[in-house]
């Protein structure tokens, strides 16, 4: 597997570390080498472990694939501009799902709500150059079309999930206490969103 070249603040290792966490970024890399097939059972299979992520959790893995495709497809001025895109979130991201992730409660609850309003823009914006890099692909650019119209899917849903869950919060002040209380039952995910929150909708099936 191919290590991403990011900002500093993520070693070699760290990277390594969260790819491992998350799995489907290796699968993407593998698909890409056409090490691993890209059916209809493979991107189902992709579409529930995304579904399955919180949406900060989801965030970071959605912008670890990008990166993993964006190479393939570097030759486009807006396959830059995500590349640029996905780089700042894992560089902001990263740093803090692992700290969060190896310390539970170690991240101070300004940070923490900071995150929260930040996360919807964020998928919002990887969402839009998920899609504007997939439209501006030639047909030679078959399996990287089809991993960024997955992404874009993912990317959409989550977005919304975000944004009700931010509103739940700001109605309900009291249930940001509960982010605290999930993180030690929840130690694959980062929980930067109260588990008692059902999500609203499924994403449409393609």
């Amino acid at each position: 597997m191919a290590i991403i070249d990011i900002k500093e603040s993520l070693s070699d290792h760290d990277l390594a570390w969260l790819h491992a966490k998350f799995v489907v970024p290796i699968v993407v890399d593998h698909m890409l080498r056409d090490e691993e097939p890209l059916d209809d059972i493979a991107e189902y299979a992709m579409g529930e472990i995304l579904c399955g992520l919180y949406p900060d959790a989801a965030l970071l893995c959605i912008a670890l694939c990008t990166r993993h495709i964006a190479r393939e497809t570097e030759h486009l001025p807006i396959s830059r501009a995500l590349i640029a895109e996905a780089d700042q979130i894992i560089d902001e991201y990263g740093p803090l799902w692992i700290s969060r992730e190896k310390n539970p409660g170690s991240i101070d609850d300004a940070v923490l709500q900071e995150m929260l309003v930040n996360i919807p823009e964020d998928f919002e914006a990887l969402r839009d150059l998920l899609e504007a890099t997939m439209t501006s692909l030639e047909e030679d650019h078959c399996v990287a079309a089809i991993l960024y119209d997955i992404l874009s899917l993912q990317a959409d849903y989550q977005h919304d999930i975000a944004e009700a869950e931010l509103q739940n919060l700001y109605l309900h002040p009291r249930k940001q206490n509960t982010v605290k209380n999930t993180e030690q039952s929840h130690s694959n995910n980062v929980i930067l969103f109260p588990t008692g929150m059902q999500k609203q909708r499924q994403p449409a099936q393609s």
